[in-house]
């Protein structure tokens, strides 16, 4: 995630309030072992310097100012920079080899390259002789060794013991500790490796505010820290802004970047003079780190940096594997609870209740509960340690009332039901399940004790304020780091992910149960429909919401990225295409519901106009890469008098299209792959003509379709045998094609030949729109700005997902509204009352207090009846929508969002005027792809020596290994060098690794 300075505030500036907005990764100062030079390309001109390099050139910075960088570097040097810089990933080829030849000597450098923000940056150091530098293979196999010790550690301890002793010899710390982020975002030493005489950091705690958000967040996007001398005086950037963007220089990738000076007094008070950080990353999130404290000042070279960076990423692939491998042990026993619950419920739906209670233990299992109680309808069963009968009734009125979701967990219930206070040792912790059926309801609540415990920390976690001589307060970094003791009350042991999705399953099993339990056949007919329908309804919504939450954040992201002047041309076109895939993802979300819906006869057409061009041109823009890299040629073709404006459902259209298109791809191997679009027979385009019909025609040269399989392959489910046999797709695409097309007013049909491919083809009538309706089409409008001598609009932001709830911000503030923002209902309602914002976009599902509830109770006050408030929502469902309106908001927007559409409303319900700005229309670029196949043939052309050490340089996934490698290739293979350069700047090192083994009978697999 990119930080911007305007989220931020300068470090003189920080405060009680402020500290998590430090903008640490703009310090305007460099450590100063090191020299950082800000280059402008292609030509190397020199427009930053860090202000030491009369120190280590005997030049002053500003007689290198606007200076080609060959002031300092000799042609040759140049000519392998450019080189370099000519790669998309510079990076790359980090640590080159630099000299800069003085009058009395010549200085070697590691230099080292990265870009950012659309600049250059080059930082220099010094190397060192470094244990990984002694002999050519010494790097790999210290890689291969630490490698195998991870494997084969009997355990997640052993293992992380190994690395903090692995980590401490290889660099010479005094300290080496493993840190690990509780989900509070305290931290925890588990592991720790120390210099004799030391006092043990292992098992203490470290409060959140030791490692602020801004700090979490590079960790998480860098993988390395270093800090060589706490006590340096840092190294000037001059000019301290960029010339090119205007902005102080974003250090976020930097590797000599100057530190917090509230982190340095942190370490001075700590005795820390030098250190090191090492990021552990489990699926895309800080998981905790390793650090090296030294005593005294110690500067790390960049290869012994680099070995220990692998070392983070090795662990942080061990922590994916071993925590895949603890939950599939612990899902398959609770797998096997459940089977065994649902077996007897369905041999007696009338008893739910008994055989709840009968089967006590194995319901507390279930999520590892100490209590439980069963509400169907009125009858109330309680099971092992609750509260008592009337105070569980009381916390099932609450829960109703509070809680709209089909599923509520808690580990601190006291602090959110107050009442429950006195029933803390058995209801400190509930997670519960809920169904709502014709206005009858039933529920599920397992609770868990209270559980106190006394918690270690390292010094007190309160962070102390020092009030200066003005009277403003300020935050000082603790300078105790003596063992300090906490005793937490009121909460039970947290619940895992695993015993949430338990208790889900068994709402289902619930539900199915809850069907059997009416008291008429007629009634219980009833209630099985509108069960099933609502199981699959909710289902269905569940899942719209999972996946339109973080498509929500992929399409506003790169909306917003396409905004920014940096942007180069080709980058807005790439772009573009994740955009348009992204809607295309989006596009099937939403025909899936509505496949739903045509099962049930309640399907619509979404008609309206659109660009057909722009439409065929973005398919081919989005599939040309996935043909070109099976060798296939994507040909589209289209009749001269095909009108470029229609009416017709644009998604239905796309869909079909992209799936019949995708199906001749992946079953064709050899020739083309052809769309033909024309107007129908006898089909003519006048003045006067209103509707058409257009012929669409899917041609392939693959291995075509048997006749005994035609009659069927427009069955769901069914597959042909080439299907079968790829082991790809689930046969829904050709059904779902043919209802869409059907429901269009067409139909789809096919002829086949084995061995001489297949043609897929379909009609469907389009209406024509008015010449002022294609006006419109022609010219989209982008908003840039708020227009001059205008309100200022106050913008309240509640969404609990903190991507989306950035990209709001960012957008709106882009624009010229002033913006606020809230996590959870309670919080947003504290902030509508101080702050009184003009509108309100508010998520409607949250932790604490959801959407709903919070616009009830803002909407109960007269000034909460003239604050607007639009709903935002995941849910794809027209009830779901009704249920927004009907809770008292003003109108709502779907997710993903579009920017348009978010400013249309906001125009629409404030009176607020843009500026705008014309896109160009799309023009489609033809992809040129290269080629990513690997054959045996082209490897046996290398020694079996060099095959060996590329395969063991995959299997480390050591990129810059391989490159040295594939240098070696002699001249006359120039084409293996270049397919395996592309495989490797496509991160495709496992086909590498595959093919590899196959020549060498290494029989190691690749882990990504």
């Amino acid at each position: 995630m990119k930080m911007e300075p305007e989220n931020f505030v300068p470090s003189q500036e920080v405060d009680l309030t402020n500290c998590d907005r430090e903008a640490i990764h703009i310090p305007s100062s460099i450590q100063p072992h090191g020299i950082l030079l800000v280059l402008q390309e292609p030509e190397l001109k020199i427009l930053q310097t860090s202000n030491n390099t009369q120190i280590f050139f005997n030049i002053s910075p500003e007689e290198l100012i606007n200076q080609s960088l060959s002031i300092l570097f000799s042609p040759v040097q140049i000519e392998i920079l450019q080189l370099c810089i000519a790669q998309q990933e510079a990076e790359i080829f980090n640590p080159l080899r630099l000299s800069v030849d003085l009058p009395s000597e010549s200085l070697g450098f590691d230099g080292i390259l990265h870009r950012n923000n659309g600049v250059l940056i080059l930082e220099l150091e010094p190397p060192l002789s470094s244990c990984c530098e002694k002999n050519e293979l010494s790097f790999y196999h210290l890689v291969k060794a630490s490698t195998a010790r991870i494997k084969k550690a009997e355990n997640f301890c052993e293992a992380t013991e190994f690395v903090v002793r692995e980590i401490r010899r290889i660099t010479g710390y005094d300290r080496v500790m493993i840190y690990r982020f509780e989900p509070d975002d305290s931290g925890v030493v588990i592991a720790e490796d120390k210099k004799a005489g030391l006092e043990p950091y292992l098992n203490l705690h470290y409060p959140a505010s030791d490692v602020p958000k801004q700090a979490r967040r590079l960790y998480y996007e860098n993988w390395l820290r270093l800090i060589v001398d706490m006590n340096y005086q840092p190294a000037e950037i001059i000019p301290a802004h960029n010339p090119l963007t205007q902005a102080p220089l974003d250090l976020s990738f930097s590797l000599l970047r100057s530190i917090s000076p509230i982190h340095k007094e942190y370490c001075q008070n700590m005795g820390v003079l030098a250190s090191i950080c090492i990021s552990l990353v489990n699926e895309k999130q800080l998981w905790g780190m390793i650090v090296g404290h030294h005593y005294s000042p110690k500067y790390i070279d960049y290869r012994t940096r680099q070995y220990c960076e692998f070392i983070g990423q090795l662990m942080s692939v061990y922590l994916v594997k071993l925590q895949n491998e603890e939950a599939e042990k612990y899902r398959q026993k609770i797998q096997s609870i459940q089977k065994d619950l649902q077996k007897k419920l369905s041999e007696n739906t009338q008893e739910i209740g008994k055989i709840s209670e009968q089967n006590s233990q194995s319901l507390l299992d279930l999520v590892k509960a100490t209590g439980a109680a069963v509400c169907l309808g009125q009858e109330l069963t309680l099971i092992g340690q609750t509260p008592p009968r009337e105070a569980v009734k009381n916390l099932l009125v609450w829960l109703v009332n509070a809680n709209r979701k089909e599923i509520f967990f808690t580990n601190n219930l006291p602090k959110i039901y107050s009442p429950v206070k006195e029933f803390k040792e058995s209801a400190s912790g509930l997670l519960a399940i809920s169904i709502v059926l014709n206005k009858t309801s039933y529920h599920i609540l397992w609770f868990r004790p209270e559980v106190i415990h006394t918690v270690n920390w390292g010094g007190n976690p309160n962070k102390p304020v020092i009030v200066d001589s003005n009277g403003s307060a300020r935050l000082s970094p603790r300078k105790s780091f003596e063992l300090w003791k906490e005793t937490v009350h009121e909460k039970s042991l947290p619940w895992q992910q695993v015993e949430i999705d338990a208790a889900l399953e068994f709402r289902n099993t619930l539900m199915l149960a809850v069907l059997e339990f009416s008291h008429s056949a007629l009634q219980e007919a009833a209630e099985r429909a509108e069960v099933a329908n609502l199981a699959k309804s909710q289902f269905l919504a569940k899942m719209s919401h999972e996946l339109r939450t973080p498509l929500n954040a992929i399409l506003g992201f790169t909306q917003i990225m396409i905004r920014e002047n940096a942007v180069s041309s080709n980058q807005i076109k790439n772009l573009e295409i994740i955009n348009r895939s992204g809607e295309h993802l989006l596009a099937l979300i939403n025909d899936v519901l509505e496949m739903s819906k045509i099962e049930a006869g309640k399907v619509t057409l979404n008609e309206h106009k659109f660009d057909l061009y722009w439409v065929i041109e973005s398919i081919k823009e989005m599939l040309q890469l996935k043909a070109s890299a099976k060798g296939l040629e994507l040909i589209f073709e289209r009749s001269p008098n095909l009108p470029r404006f229609v009416i017709t459902d644009e998604g239905k259209l796309r869909q079909v299209l992209i799936n019949l298109l995708e199906n001749a791809i992946k079953f064709t191997y050899l020739g083309s792959v052809k769309l033909c679009i024309r107007l129908a027979e006898h089909q003519q385009v006048t003045v006067n003509t209103e509707q058409l019909t257009i012929l669409f025609q899917v041609k392939d040269t693959g291995p075509g379709i048997a006749n005994d399989e035609l009659q069927t392959i427009f069955d769901p489910f069914v597959q042909t045998t080439t299907g079968r046999q790829s082991m790809q797709g689930t046969g829904l695409g050709l059904p779902i094609s043919r209802q869409f097309v059907r429901l269009m007013g067409g139909d789809i049909s096919v002829t086949s030949h084995p061995d001489q491919g297949s043609v897929f083809q379909f009609e469907i009538p389009v209406r024509l729109p008015e010449k002022t309706d294609v006006l419109e089409l022609s010219t989209p409008k982008r908003v840039t700005s708020l227009e001059p001598n205008q309100s200022q609009y106050r913008i309240l932001v509640v969404e609990d997902v903190e991507e989306n709830c950035f990209l709001l911000v960012q957008l709106l503030e882009s624009v010229g509204f002033e913006v606020r923002s809230a996590a959870t209902g309670v919080e947003a309602i504290e902030i509508w009352q101080e702050w009184e914002p003009h509108l309100i976009l508010m998520d409607m599902l949250m932790p604490v207090m959801d959407g709903y509830e919070a616009t009830k109770q803002i909407k109960a006050t007269l000034k909460g009846q003239a604050t607007v408030i639009i709903a935002l929502t995941a849910h794809a469902f027209s009830e779901e929508r009704s249920t927004v309106l009907e809770t008292g908001c003003d109108d709502f927007i779907t997710k993903p969002l579009k920017e348009e559409i978010l400013f249309e409303k906001m125009a629409t319900y404030l009176g607020v005027k843009y500026i705008y700005i014309e896109e160009n229309q799309f023009n489609p670029s033809e992809l040129t792809t290269q080629s990513l196949n690997l054959t045996e043939d082209a490897l046996n052309v290398m020694p079996i020596e060099w095959l060996q050490k590329l395969h063991w340089a995959v299997m480390a996934v050591d990129d810059i290994l391989v490159l040295e490698l594939i240098n070696e290739i002699p001249e006359q293979y120039t084409d293996l060098a270049e397919t395996l350069r592309n495989l490797v700047e496509n991160f495709r090192l496992d086909i590498i690794a595959h093919v590899t083994q196959a020549v060498t009978g290494e029989n190691q697999e690749f882990e990504d």
